[in-house]
């Protein structure tokens, strides 16, 4: 009886998790990746700069302040004196990496090339690190 219970409370369930999917086609922002990005929302320099000013963040800026914290944690249990030395150290560049991460993240890239391919503005935040970047691949011969 018991094993009947559980056949119908796992065909039950499967069939559940099966009939749960929408037909939308509509891709959540944070599985796009790079490429995407690229191919579908980038209209012209500007917003090819914003896209590759967002990755270069996340991936290189956020990843790479955040992998020292770990590290000095595993060295805790072999020196102990030193690894909480480190910590101190470290642990204010995993808080700047994480805060980089939630500021740098893909829904607000989406959101942010949505409307400047509707309105042709960004974020003045956004505007003056595209302006940076766009005027330090010029070079000035005068």
């Amino acid at each position: 009886m018991q094993k009947i219970i559980f056949l119908f409370i796992f065909l039950g369930t499967s069939f559940w998790c099966n009939g749960n999917h929408s037909d939308s086609t509509t891709i959540k922002p944070r599985k796009l990746e790079y490429n995407d990005f690229i191919a579908n929302y980038s209209v012209n320099d500007t917003s090819t700069t914003v896209i590759n000013i967002f990755f270069d963040k996340r991936n290189n800026s956020a990843i790479g302040q955040m992998t020292i914290f770990p590290i000095t944690a595993a060295f805790f249990p072999l020196f102990p004196v030193f690894s909480v030395g480190m910590s101190a150290i470290s642990f204010p560049f995993f808080v700047n990496g994480s805060v980089i991460l939630v500021k740098y993240r893909k829904k607000k890239l989406y959101k942010i090339l949505i409307e400047y391919k509707e309105t042709r503005t960004l974020p003045k935040w956004v505007r003056k690190k595209v302006n940076k970047s766009l005027d330090y691949g010029r070079f000035d011969d005068e």
